[in-house]
């Protein structure tokens, strides 16, 4: 079974996730919370996010979806990015960078 990363916004975060990516927040350039990957979230936890004003968490999931299914949603996420950066210089380093974040977020 692969595991698939995915952006869920706070509010459908369940206690016993597991976080694909760290959070760190901070506040006036003060750490306030470090959570590291594959860490299990807990209630205090997503207590102590919403505390700190946390909107969306990377967490862990089995992806349930077949390798062809999985290619297909690659293709489709990268024809459609393509499409809206159709204007866009991805020569450019900083906006291929910004194409390429948006490409991980998206095919997550």
């Amino acid at each position: 079974m692969s595991i698939r990363h995915r952006f869920l916004p706070l509010s459908m975060v369940m206690p016993d996730m597991v976080l694909a990516r760290p959070i760190m927040l901070t506040e006036r350039g003060r750490v306030v919370l470090n959570l590291p990957a594959e860490h299990i979230l807990t209630r205090n936890n997503l207590a102590q996010l919403r505390a700190h004003h946390a909107q969306y968490v990377c967490v862990q999931e089995e992806d349930y979806r077949g390798r062809l299914a999985r290619e297909r949603f690659e293709m489709d996420q990268i024809e459609r990015l393509q499409t809206i950066f159709c204007h866009a210089d991805l020569g450019d380093p900083e906006t291929r960078a910004f194409f390429e974040a948006v490409l991980a977020y998206r095919a997550a």
